[in-house]
């Protein structure tokens, strides 16, 4: 029935049955989530101690009981739409500590009644709804976590999740350039002008650091030059010295191209 300008008629027919029926008619307006709430803040409110007695009760020793509870976690996080709860809250018939939001509990009820406790499915109806006013107290105190623990003292702690620290290694990095003829490779310092990135050719590796900024760089060790090289140069003076007693020879054919250095 609609309140407007046309009369609103009641006809209520029943028959002798041997029973008693009773008929009641209520006015009623229709309340809207935000109303709800306003009420809920007013007269829904539960003091804090009330709710540390309540912690105190759930994690009681049980002499009849094998396994001894020294902790109970509550998120901080509504489990309706995961977000950082403003107004916790329960139903007073629900078993659990854990609250989700009333704002969007209201809702969502509003649009679409259920009254469905959204932690444990069971029926959680308005006017057994209740603000947690310790978890309120907690959410004003605690900031940076989105859980804690009760402890059987009724006392509280956070539980911050521990972030991933990421090491990378810091590896030097090899600048590589066109080789001269001594086999250096040469590379821009800080001042603009040319370095010696690599050592000579002598027999094996090389190491040569490189200072910048007044402090000594990592040294950088020269793979290229080997037993192989100092052989080949070798060879090579063997050939001039021929070539100056019997007359020029065709030229050795270098085994890199120009510009390329080996990395083996």
């Amino acid at each position: 029935m609609y309140l407007s300008s046309a009369t609103n008629r009641i006809t209520v027919t029943w028959g002798n049955y041997g029973k008693s029926y009773s008929v009641a008619l209520y006015l009623v307006r229709q309340l809207t989530s935000s109303e709800l709430l306003q009420r809920l803040k007013t007269i829904g409110v539960k003091h804090p101690e009330l709710c540390k007695a309540l912690v105190k009760e759930k994690l009681r020793l049980d002499p009849d009981s094998e396994i001894a509870t020294t902790g109970v976690r509550v998120s901080l996080i509504c489990p309706l739409v995961k977000m950082r709860l403003s107004v916790p809250c329960r139903a007073e018939t629900c078993a659990h500590l854990q609250c989700f939001d009333a704002v969007f509990y209201l809702q969502m009820n509003e649009k679409k009644p259920t009254w469905m406790c959204p932690v444990c499915d069971k029926p959680a109806p308005y006017d057994q709804l209740i603000i947690d006013g310790l978890l309120s107290k907690i959410l004003s105190e605690c900031e940076d976590a989105d859980e804690i623990e009760y402890l059987v003292d009724g006392s509280w702690c956070p539980i911050r999740a521990e972030k991933e620290r990421s090491c990378s290694p810091q590896c030097p990095i090899l600048v590589l350039g066109t080789s001269d003829a001594n086999g250096l490779l040469s590379s821009p310092n800080v001042n603009g002008s040319s370095g010696s990135m690599l050592g000579g050719s002598g027999g094996g590796g090389g190491t040569v650091g490189s200072i910048e900024n007044g402090k000594p760089g990592a040294d950088v060790v020269d793979l290229t030059l080997d037993s192989s090289s100092s052989s080949e140069e070798e060879e090579e003076e063997e050939d001039e010295e021929d070539e100056e007693e019997d007359g020029p020879r065709a030229k050795r054919r270098c085994p890199f191209q120009k510009g390329l250095v080996s990395a083996c």
